[in-house]
């Protein structure tokens, strides 16, 4: 028995993005398993489907506006965008810095007997305890 191509081999040899080795391996095994050529039969047929609907172009005013916001200002060289671009990129990775090193806190160390009783504390008298004289309620009998 030999073993199955996976869905993204097959979509891959679907649109001849495979490398000529994988793609020779492929074509050589299609013919000879079913449920392989099924789901290639499926791919393609939804790949026909999907390239069939019907894509809206964009209003002439939407891309006018786009294409208006994203121009480089004119008044700009290339040197000092670059700079921009420069000072961003420096400011974000201070913010991420400054963000990590505040969300880092450190250990607040607990007494042992403390975290002890937490983590027994519904244990009944004669559970297993580090400290048995911390799990017993001390009562005085007069």
């Amino acid at each position: 028995m030999t073993e199955h191509l996976d869905l993204a081999t097959l979509s891959a040899y679907l649109d001849n993005e495979l490398a000529p080795d994988e793609h020779t391996r492929a074509a050589n095994h299609l013919p000879v398993c079913e449920q392989c050529s099924a789901t290639l039969a499926e791919l393609g047929a939804l790949s026909r489907s999907l390239q069939a609907l019907p894509c809206a172009a964009l209003p002439d005013k939407l891309s006018e506006r786009l294409h208006a916001q994203f121009a480089p200002a004119p008044g700009r060289t290339r040197w000092q965008r670059r700079w921009m671009q420069i000072a961003s990129a420096a400011a974000s990775i201070m913010l991420g810095l400054l963000i990590g090193s505040a969300l880092q806190e450190p250990p607040q160390a607990r007494p042992a007997a403390a975290s002890m009783l937490a983590v027994l504390g519904s244990a009944p008298p004669g559970a297993l305890c580090a400290r048995p004289e911390l799990c017993y309620l001390k009562v005085n009998l007069k």
